[in-house]
């Protein structure tokens, strides 16, 4: 048993599919099958219920993946604080974000890669369920999410800013010269909305009901982009982010009206798991993002021109 199958093995356990694990492993299918199939017969248990087509894992290969996600976890953890007393920090970090805050995500890494030329990163565009179960199976070392009662125990947390809510609407429409807008009357609108997995619907979904208002959107998607799209070309309107327009700036054909009565504030912040040993990399970024002032980061994206 090697470091490699264990990671065929988890990357199985993740796609749930032999095609798309072996592609991602860059591996190919039959190579992927052979190893998997060793594996099981080193440990002399069966891992993966096959048919033709993967099925799942059984309860022995649930256990082993389990065990698995720690020890690969535990070995990229070696192989960085071994880097660290070398040559500095070193590695590969892995960030999961909610949508509405990806476009922010480039104002806190770029500084910190530029500290650390020898680090690269991936950042994921997830739900707030999705990155707190990618800290726990050790598929991230970071998540960027709401500071709500959903949040686990189980992380350390710090808040980066606060995310306010505006009504976009293409630059030309009946709302034209609108000054600020309540969310009673954006509920009279057709809107385009993200979907019901996303947090941020269901806290623009739990606004609307608090005001007995109850929307059905015209379009639903899970991409902010999706949104922009569907407001500059079509003719719905959508709610996004104050911080989103610092962001992108000069949305072409696209205006923002301010969200109003009430106004809704909820605290986006930083996330790692509560382990030991835990990874340097991630300490080190969870230390730099609290040293940054990311309102007045945004405050200034805006203001660029």
């Amino acid at each position: 048993m090697d470091l490699r199958q264990l990671e065929l093995l988890c990357a199985l356990a993740r796609e749930k599919h032999f095609g798309r694990a072996a592609k991602n492993c860059n591996i190919s299918q039959p190579a992927f099958s052979a190893r998997i199939r060793q594996l099981e017969n080193e440990l002399g248990v069966p891992i993966v219920k096959r048919e033709r087509s993967f099925q799942g894992l059984t309860t022995e290969g649930e256990l082993v993946v389990t065990i698995a996600q720690r020890i690969l976890a535990e070995a990229r953890t070696l192989k960085q604080s071994l880097s660290q007393m070398s040559k500095g920090l070193a590695g590969h970090l892995r960030i999961g974000a909610i949508p509405s805050a990806m476009p922010m995500m480039s104002l806190i890494k770029n500084p910190f890669c530029e500290a650390h030329p020898n680090i690269t990163v991936s950042i994921l565009s997830l739900s707030s369920a999705e990155i707190q179960l990618g800290l726990e199976k050790f598929d991230l070392e970071v998540g960027v999410t709401y500071l709500s009662d959903e949040l686990s125990t189980n992380v350390e947390s710090h808040e980066l800013y606060h995310e306010e809510y505006s009504l976009i609407h293409k630059a030309d429409g009946p709302l034209k010269g609108t000054k600020t807008i309540t969310w009673q009357e954006a509920a009279e609108l057709p809107l385009s909305l993200l979907t019901r997995d996303m947090q941020y619907r269901r806290i623009i979904d739990k606004t609307f009901e608090e005001l007995d208002c109850f929307v059905t959107p015209h379009t639903q998607t899970n991409s902010i982009t999706q949104l922009l799209h569907e407001t500059r070309f079509g003719n719905t309107s959508s709610i996004v982010p104050i911080s989103l327009i610092h962001v992108l700036r000069n949305l072409e054909g696209v205006v923002a009206i301010p969200l109003s009565e009430p106004r809704l504030v909820n605290k986006i912040g930083m996330i790692i798991a509560k382990r030991e040993p835990s990874s340097p990399i991630a300490k080190e970024f969870f230390k730099h993002t609290k040293r940054l002032d990311v309102e007045k980061l945004l405050l200034e994206a805006g203001q660029e021109s």
